[in-house]
This record gives C-alpha cells, structure tokens and sequence, in this order.
C-alpha cells in the first residue's frame, strides 16, 4: 500500500513539474505586462537631425526621441499611456508571435531593392534579455503581416506623442508669421481665423490668420519703393506636426520661399494610342520598378517628373471616336514650354 501511495505521490510530482515547465517555456515565448517596447530606426536618408530615431514605450509613458549621427540627442517629446493602450500594445505583440520571429528580414531573391529607407529595430526588453528583430532595409513589403501590423501601432504611437496641441500649434504659427520677412517689416494686429486637422492625414494641420500692413506688396521691403497704404493680409499656414510646410499669403504669395506663386495651368495632349502612352512604353522598358501595379496616373506622375523634371496632377483621359485617347494635366506655368515641345497644348 506504502509503495501505491509513493508511486502516486511521485507521478503527481512529475506531472506538476511538466506543467510548470511549460508553463515556464510559454512565459519565455511572450512579452510581459513589465516589458519595454523599442522602435528603432536609422540609416535613411533625412536630415542630420533626425538621422537616429527612437520610440520607447514603457509602462506609464510613451517616448520619442531624435539623436544627430554623433549620437547627440536633438529632440525629445514624451506623453503618458494608459493601462488600455498599453494592454493591447503587449496583447498585439503576443497575438502575433513577436518573440517567435526571426531575428532579420531582408528581401527575398528577385525582390526590389529599395535605397534610402535605412534600418528598422524592433526590441522587446524583459529584465536581463533583448530580443530584436530587424528589417534591412525597411520596407513593409520584406516584413511578415504580424510585423507590420506591430510597426503600424508603433507607428501610431509616434505619432501620437509628436502630435502637438491646437494651443501648441496656435503658437507656433503665429510666432512663425511675426518672424517671416512679410510681417516683420510692417505687419500688426495679427489674428486668428480658423484651425482645420485633415481628416486623411491627423499630423497635417492648417491655420489661418489675418494682419494689417502699412504699405503694399509681400516680404522684406527695405530698399524698394512702395506704396504707403494699409492693406489688409489673409495668410494660411500649413503643419505638418510642428513644422511649418507651406505659409501662402493672400492666396498668390509664398512666404517659405519669397516667391509670387505659379499658377496652374492645364494641358492637353495630342491623339495617343491608350495602351502605347510614352509612360507606358518607359514603364514597359524597365525604367523604374513599383511594389505593386501603379495606376497610370501614378505612372504618369513618375514618367514626367524623372524625364522632364516635371511635376504634375489631375492625370485625366478622354477615348476619342478612333479609338485613341487624348490626356490633360495640370502643371505649373513653368512647364508650359517644355511640354508644348513635345506636342502638348493648352487648354
């Protein structure tokens, strides 16, 4: 009876233990509630400011930072995370095997090369260990869907602690205006008009303000004669986080470059044959490589602005009693004669 019970006791024991183990090899292959969460990237081609950029997403906070390529940090941004955010952050890891991945992606034989998008790190930290997993070159395409699907919510942490206030961009746009060469020299009694997010991109902002000038015309006016009337200025700015990308006064006059805008002009191509475009023939002879089949305005877009060094948009196309197609486009005024060379007209 004595050996039953021992024997019992001891088949209880390795059972017990044989749970605990793989109870232990499960806790190994997941990321912990403790965990800290690190996306890294380097090595793109961008400015020197911001050649190394790190998110770090620990319990309570989420941190962005820039660092130069010595190394030196250049900027900082960091908000709080709640418990939710946080618990689907680590859910997300968990749900798609992080720890299960390979430890590199890179492109598979007969892939596209892309250049330029540097380095993509991805680190899970849990006490004494580091696991990473890297992509090289980053691109969406090398990496498996679990990894892009991390990355994405990476992503919107980003740019969740970039994204600056209305208050904070509110600043930042007016002190921009009081300090470009148009209000410096005479402005006064700037105000606020309107604030509008776009809807498809939250990091883009746009902000309008209006102002007094004591004399005619736009920028730094010393040396030139001018008119000495007041005139009233509208002035819409456009951000991009906390970058001013576009300021464009009274709807003709571009502040960032000091320069009367263009106007659009629209043009109008010759009969073509709808499947043998000079796009599509460049496209056909191997001149540039997409990731997936582009639409022949994104085509089109590629075609004149490595050819011609033009920029151009709202890529339409008309099929004519022959058969054939007849394209228009806009472009800016000083694109006018280079396609009217090859056959382009006005509208």
């Amino acid at each position: 009876m004595n050996k039953l019970i021992t024997i019992f006791l001891l088949a209880l024991f390795l059972i017990a233990a044989g749970c605990a183990e793989v109870q232990n090899n499960t806790n190994e292959n997941a990321v912990s509630d403790s965990a800290t969460i690190v996306r890294l990237s380097y090595g793109a081609y961008t400015l020197p400011e911001m050649a190394v950029q790190k998110l770090v997403v620990n319990s309570t906070s989420v941190e962005f930072s820039y660092y130069n390529y010595q190394d030196e940090l250049t900027a900082r941004y960091v908000k709080p995370v709640d418990q939710e955010t946080r618990d689907k952050l680590v859910a997300l890891f968990n749900e798609n095997n992080f720890m299960e991945l390979n430890e590199l992606y890179e492109p598979k034989d007969g892939m596209p090369i892309v250049a330029d998008t540097g380095t993509l790190e991805i680190q899970v930290i849990q006490g004494d260990a580091t696991k990473i997993v890297k992509v090289q070159p980053y691109a969406s395409e090398y990496m498996p869907d679990g990894l892009n699907r991390i990355n994405d919510e990476l992503l919107k942490l980003r740019q969740y602690v970039m994204s600056p206030t209305e208050d904070e961009l509110k600043e930042i746009a007016s002190e921009w205006i009081m300090e470009a060469p148009t209000y410096s020299f005479d402005g006064s009694d700037l105000e606020f008009v309107k604030y509008n997010v776009s809807v498809e991109n939250p990091s883009e902002s746009t902000l309008s303000y209006k102002f007094t000038s004591s004399h005619g015309g736009y920028g730094n006016r010393s040396g030139q004669m001018v008119t000495q009337v007041i005139t009233e200025h509208s002035i819409e700015l456009v951000l991009y986080n906390r970058n001013v990308m576009t300021a464009t006064i009274d709807g003709v006059w571009d502040e960032v470059n000091q320069v009367m805008l263009e106007q659009t002009v629209t043009m109008v191509s010759g009969e073509m044959n709808c499947n043998e475009t000079p796009w599509q023939n460049w496209y056909a002879e191997g001149n540039i490589n997409f990731f997936k089949e582009p639409t022949e305005e994104e085509l089109a877009i590629a075609y004149f602005g490595t050819v011609y060094n033009i920029e151009i948009s709202d890529l339409s196309s008309d099929i004519l009693n022959d058969g054939k197609c007849q394209y228009t486009m806009k472009v800016k005024e000083s694109a006018v004669k280079p396609l009217t060379e090859i056959g382009w007209q006005e509208a």
